[in-house]
């Protein structure tokens, strides 16, 4: 008897065993598997990257999917699916890029690597997975956060290996030689990279979908850099769009200026062909580096070549590296990011998921149960008391209690009903040069039946599926959604997804055509302006120029049509009217609503009314508080809303309702046509901090990059520098005061300014407000950058507030 009932108990175990666990064929494919990730197996965590697969058929023909696994955060997860087909004895190479991985999945729970390539045999939605042979458990090996990652794509790698002696803020870059065939097809594949640098490499040589992924990597944050030489436009093939000097003379520095303070580099002059070009270094009058911003990445240019042997043996190359490298990339050694992807997750989702159905009002509900309570205690009894049917109560209130949760029901079910919704949403910077625009997007679906859901968007959109918090279910998370690895666009398939249920993506979206949006602004005693003409082809609705603390409302501006616009400056300081929005602009724009950075994501309770306005103010919110992730250059914005899908998201074999909210943003110019008193302080002059060069230090947390006024600093040397507008003309115009104010005072905390003229820096009174003295044009680089520099001692990790910075000065006419 006791044997029966083990027997019982064993076959009970293995029921639950087959469904708490998946199923394999015991067969073997015969199929051998070679997997490489990133360069040399390198990748940077959470950073997309290619991915190549040797595959070798060494049984019968076969014909199936090969699954890779994808988790670029803890919040993303998904499953590149890969047809493939093979005769008898066959082999294949198989490239692709996917958007990052993690090592948070490498490990099951009995300690032994989960595969992240698998083969299903007959395809991934009907057929069954099948053993491989080879690594198909391979992990690629992940380079440090605390070093920048340069991707080389040279013929003469030699010429340029003195760069891995470079040190960006004391520590030494990843250098990575690659050739065309490192670079992938998929811009996403190239994020792995910080900086990719072009030297001596032909890039019209490239097939056309590479070179266009390099754009499309660009204008999505990237950071390309090339040297120059003659018959660069050539070379650039389809990137000729990113050329900024035409080089019509070879030189060098010293025939060009005998006092220069740089080595006898070659140097080619020209003519620049950007308009918005930033230069970045010059020697005298004759520009060294210039960069300009394309979408939400840079373009650099080197107005010499790096071959030349001088660079190697210069001492002070790093001081120039780091200058160039400070305005290309938002990278820090001494200081960790999440990636970007993982820092978009928290605020562009919940923008997605922001579905009418998703808000029931409280007063509606409080309404109802209160008329619920009215209605059944008081009035009912009263009712029945006076008409002696007091008996009949055992009915009446379970009813009224039925009919009250029916419009309870109703009225949190009506918007979930009608059939799927989809939202997208996107902060899309616009290029005027190339009527395009590019940024980040997301886009969700909120279900009203169960079942597999297939989601597309337009070719110029890449998103890839959010998961909604830590999950550590391998094999729940690779078959959660799969993701069309053939797909231009994006096209999703999201697994057994729930009745009511929402499912998200984010990710890129890639020079979008939209038109452009022509401006002619001004300031004059005080006063901005001027026209804007919307020359996109869709409506801008809820627009506004943002400036300083300025929030300027223009309303909805027809495709086609012009606005004009004239406003006072916000206490009258010129200022507020040419600087950067601060996170005070987007508060301005829509005062009902808290900032996400400042108050936390909870410190707003919306009606459903309120939705749309507080969708757009997210975007708004995110966009001036993170303006690092943008690469927006430190000038006014003009912002406003198209409501129309431009990602042309939808489902499949599903209809419903759409709802769509784009943020487009362009910089713009406000010229001063008079001269005017300035007063900046810190939040005018887009500070950011770094170690200083020949240093130490560890920053823990960089309130700068999140819009908070202090920074957590372990023991080390560190310089915030402070960037005077470009409209400010350091060799023409007045400075009347420089006044800094030290806002963490102890004995342990010194404070120094930077003389740019001697090189030295200057020790500062321990007080709260000091005023500099003397000539303070000698304090400001010719970028018009002016460095405060902290000494805090070892052991002594510490929050240290901001220094104030304030300038008063004068344009002149």
């Amino acid at each position: 008897m006791k044997a029966l009932l083990l027997v019982k108990k064993c076959l009970l175990l293995m029921v639950i065993g087959l469904f708490l666990y998946p199923s394999f064929s015991s067969a073997e494919t015969n199929l051998e598997v070679k997997v490489e990730f990133g360069v040399d197996n390198k990748v940077q965590m959470g950073k997309g990257h290619p991915i190549r697969i040797e595959v070798v058929n060494k049984g019968d023909a076969i014909k199936g999917d090969i699954v890779v696994f994808s988790s670029p955060t803890y919040n993303m997860s998904g499953s590149y699916v890969i047809p493939v087909e093979l005769e008898a004895g066959g082999s294949k190479t198989l490239e692709l890029a996917v958007k990052g991985t993690s090592d948070h999945m490498s490990y099951n729970y009995s300690g032994t690597r989960n595969n992240f390539v698998s083969f299903y045999e007959g395809g991934v939605e009907k057929g069954k997975e099948v053993k491989i042979k080879g690594n198909a458990n391979a992990q690629p090996r992940y380079i440090g956060d605390n070093r920048v990652v340069l991707g080389v794509l040279s013929n003469k790698h030699d010429a340029v290996n003195f760069l891995k002696l470079v040190k960006y803020q004391n520590e030494s870059m990843e250098l990575l030689n690659i050739g065309s065939e490192n670079i992938p097809n998929e811009s996403y594949g190239l994020e792995m990279f910080d900086i990719l640098l072009v030297h001596d490499f032909p890039l019209a040589t490239l097939t056309a979908q590479q070179q266009q992924a390099i754009k499309d990597w660009v204008n999505n944050g990237g950071s390309l850099m090339f040297d120059t030489k003659v018959g660069l436009s050539q070379d650039l093939g389809e990137l000729q769009e990113f050329q900024l000097l035409d080089p019509t003379d070879e030189t060098s520095l010293l025939k060009l200026n005998k006092e220069s303070s740089f080595p006898d580099l070659p140097v080619f002059t020209g003519d620049l062909l950007i308009e918005d070009t930033t230069v970045l270094t010059k020697d005298g009058n004759t520009p060294l580096v210039l960069m300009m911003n394309a979408g939400t990445g840079t373009v650099t240019q080197i107005a010499s070549n790096l071959a030349s042997p001088l660079f190697g043996e210069w001492s002070e190359i790093n001081t120039w590296w780091g200058s160039v490298l400070q305005k290309v990339t938002s990278k820090s050694p001494n200081y960790h990011k999440m990636p970007v992807m993982e820092e978009l997750s928290h605020q562009l989702s919940p923008i997605g998921e922001a579905f009418p159905g998703s808000i029931v009002s409280v007063p509606l509900l409080i309404g109802a149960f209160a008329i619920y309570l009215i209605l059944v205690i008081p009035v009912l009894y009263i009712i029945l008391k006076r008409t002696d049917k007091r008996e009949q109560a055992w009915w009446i209130i379970p009813t009224v209690a039925i009919f009250t949760s029916i419009a309870v029901f109703g009225i949190g079910a009506k918007d979930r009903i009608s059939g799927t919704q989809v939202n997208e949403a996107s902060i899309l910077l616009l290029d005027n040069e190339t009527a395009t625009a590019s940024g980040y997007g997301v886009a969700s679906i909120l279900t009203n039946s169960g079942g597999d859901y297939k989601m597309e968007t337009g070719e110029n959109t890449t998103l890839f599926p959010m998961t909604y918090g830590y999950n550590d279910n391998f094999e729940l998370m690779k078959n959660y959604a799969y993701v069309s690895s053939l797909s231009k666009g994006t096209e999703i398939t999201f697994n057994d997804v729930e009745y009511w249920s929402t499912r998200t993506s984010i990710g890129n979206v890639n020079a979008l055509s939209l038109g452009k949006i022509d401006h002619a602004l001004s300031i004059k005693d005080g006063k901005v302006q001027g026209t804007i003409s919307n020359q996109m082809q869709y409506e801008l609705k809820d627009a506004f120029l943002l400036s300083g603390r300025d929030s300027e409302a223009l309303g909805d501006i027809k495709a086609g049509e012009s606005v004009k616009l004239e406003y006072e400056v916000s206490g009258g300081n010129i200022a507020n009217a040419l600087t950067a929005p601060s996170s005070t602009s987007a508060t301005k724009a829509f005062p009902n609503f808290q900032s996400y950075y400042n108050q936390g994501p909870g410190a707003n309770q919306i009606e459903k009314d309120e939705l749309e306005d507080y969708k757009k103010f997210q975007m708004l919110d995110l966009l001036v508080n993170r303006k690092d992730i943008f690469s927006i250059a430190s000038q006014p914005l003009l912002v406003g809303y198209v409501t129309e899908g431009v990602m042309g998201t939808k489902v499949d074999g599903k209809s419903g309702k759409s709802n769509a909210s784009h943020l487009v943003v362009l910089p713009v110019t406000i010229t001063n046509s008079g001269g005017g008193s300035f007063s900046f302080t810190e939040e005018h002059l887009s500070p950011n901090l770094a170690v200083t060069e020949g240093e130490t230090g560890m920053v823990h947390h960089n309130g700068l990059d999140f819009g908070e006024p202090y920074v957590y600093l372990g023991g080390g040397t560190y310089d915030f520098i402070y960037n005077l507008p470009d409209m400010v003309d350091m060799t023409k115009d007045e400075l009347k005061e420089v006044k800094l104010k030290l806002r963490t005072r102890d004995g342990n905390v010194e404070y120094f300014i930077f003389n740019q003229k001697t090189r030295e820096a200057e020790l500062l009174e321990n007080k709260g407000s000091v005023t500099l003295e003397g000539n303070l044009a000698d304090y400001f680089d010719e970028q018009g950058s002016i460095t405060v520099r902290v000494t805090i001692p070892n052991n002594y990790d510490r929050d240290i507030q901001v220094p104030g910075v304030q300038v008063e000065g004068a344009l002149k006419e």
